[in-house]
């Protein structure tokens, strides 16, 4: 016992000699974020001006560096155990912060636990011999088919609320930092998921077994909505519900590839499953496929297309989707950039996207994005932007109206220090967030911003701006003066 406490007594020192001593291993992997901002800003519209200041610190500290973890076989002529967690880290991801004119050490500490966290791309546990596998858990494996969406490069931005750090709470201002312009702009009066047969949360467990080889691969699976014996009849598999389906993905050559995957239900229909899915038996699949087109060694076309169908076997009801479009990159498939006015994570690829989607009740949604931010590597050397069109329900489906949006930046960066910039956007007016956000009816919104974003020393910035916002009606339009502001950020 004695020497246990020792022990403890070494690593806790050793611990926090890591944390003070940059030199260290796990101190280099470490990184901390501080961040100060004070903005004037002065509302012309009733002549008020004030300041606003805050502070925040985000320390991020990976127990181990990003890496596979598990048990991956080198020699798979015989029987042996597949054990994956992909890109797997465990880290403390703490943020400290402050507002107003407070700045004494125990108001940046707001004394909330911050658990270990772990993060990976996938995870796998199964048996494989040479090409085939049975598999006992997996991520990746699922009953759920939407292989098609209305797809954009800005996909990650409005996917904002997936990210862990943003469900937790976990990371530094998250509302202000992430999708910042509330990407899509028309709110839920474009849908860029029409059809999602998703079954995951009404199993209790799923096996596969399939093969994997250099260009095709295929899993067949099957689930159980309970166990056979639960702890009580009413979450037993009374009813033998089950789900039975197959992926499969098809890569005939090195820049094309196909997916197919589907699954059906057996007395599903006798059972109170979720909200979505209750007293149903689906019969569902999808198919996907991109093909990536190099123009150059970094400007790359991938014109994409899928297709969603699911037939309701009880009712007889079917629904299905259709997209098509194309991504266009312009600095690599890979690269990814992060942008002061949109995104603070480095999540959007620089290029440009067009996508369509249209489904059974003949609605069709279109949605045209650019990004490329101004420097020496944009495009068009220095000069760049931003720019998000949406086209909502053209085809007026469903009686409902087309409605459509936009917001634009152009942007010029003087050498690499001065960046004046316009921004202007026109959409229908919004109240209310999230689920509970409503259109105006007849009624507008636009948007004018006139700025220069200046970085004279390194970490230090000033970003002047003039911006107005108008609301037009149907018989006025109601004009203000507009807000001056002034905002000094040192970040480092």
């Amino acid at each position: 016992m004695k020497k246990l406490f020792v022990l403890f007594i070494i690593l806790a020192l050793g611990g926090g000699y890591a944390v003070a001593d940059m030199q260290l291993t796990a101190g280099k992997a470490a990184t901390l974020g501080v961040e100060a901002t004070t903005i004037f800003g002065w509302d012309i519209n009733n002549n008020s001006t004030g300041l606003e200041t805050k502070v925040g610190m985000e320390l991020i500290f990976p127990l181990f560096p990003t890496a596979n973890m598990g048990v991956y076989p080198e020699d798979m002529d015989s029987p042996a155990v597949r054990l994956a967690l992909n890109n797997a880290s465990f880290s403390w991801w703490n943020t400290f912060y402050v507002s107003g004119g407070n700045y004494e050490q125990d108001n940046f500490n707001k004394w909330n636990a911050r658990p270990l966290i772990l993060t990976f791309d996938d995870f796998m546990a199964d048996v494989v011999w040479k090409n085939y596998f049975f598999r006992i858990a997996s991520t990746t494996t699922i009953m759920r088919t939407n292989v098609i969406t209305l797809r954009s490069i800005f996909d990650d931005v409005m996917d904002a609320g997936d990210r862990f750090y943003y469900k937790r709470n976990q990371a530094l201002w998250r509302t202000d930092r992430y999708n910042i312009q509330d990407f899509p702009l028309l709110k839920n009066r474009i849908v860029r998921d029409m059809l999602d047969v998703d079954y995951r949360n009404d199993i209790s467990g799923i096996l596969a077994g399939g093969a994997e080889f250099e260009h095709f691969a295929f899993a067949l699976k099957a689930a159980s909505r309970f166990p056979a014996r639960g702890v009580s009849e009413a979450v037993s598999n009374t009813e033998n519900a089950w789900l039975f389906g197959a992926d499969a993905e098809i890569v005939p050559t090195e820049n094309f590839r196909i997916g197919l995957t589907g699954f059906a239900g057996i007395n599903y229909d006798k059972v109170s499953t979720s909200e979505a899915n209750n007293k149903k038996n689906p019969l569902n699949f999808g198919v996907d496929g991109e093909y990536r087109i190099p123009l150059s060694d970094e400007v790359i076309l991938a014109p994409f297309l899928g297709f969603d169908f699911s037939y309701e076997t009880v009712s007889g009801d079917t629904e299905w989707e259709f997209g098509v479009g194309t991504m266009l990159y312009t600095r690599g498939y890979d690269t990814r950039e992060s942008s002061r006015i949109l995104d603070y994570d480095n999540v959007i690829p620089v290029g440009a996207s067009v996508g369509m989607s249209m489904n059974h009740n003949s609605r069709l949604d279109i949605m045209f994005s650019w990004f490329d931010p101004a420097g020496r590597d944009s495009l068009i050397e220095n000069f760049g932007g931003f720019l998000q069109l949406e086209l909502g329900n053209l085809l007026d489906a469903d009686d409902d109206v087309f409605d459509y949006a936009l917001l634009a930046q152009l942007e010029y960066s003087i050498n690499g220090k001065v960046t004046p910039y316009l921004r202007g956007g026109y959409g229908p007016q919004f109240i209310g967030t999230g689920s509970s956000v409503n259109k105006v009816k007849d009624t507008a919104i636009i948007k004018a911003v006139v700025g220069c974003y200046i970085t004279p020393i390194h970490f230090f910035s000033i970003d002047f701006r003039y911006e107005m916002r108008n609301v037009i009606t149907t018989t006025d339009i109601e004009m203000e003066s507009g807000l001056f502001s002034v905002a000094f950020t040192i970040r480092m």
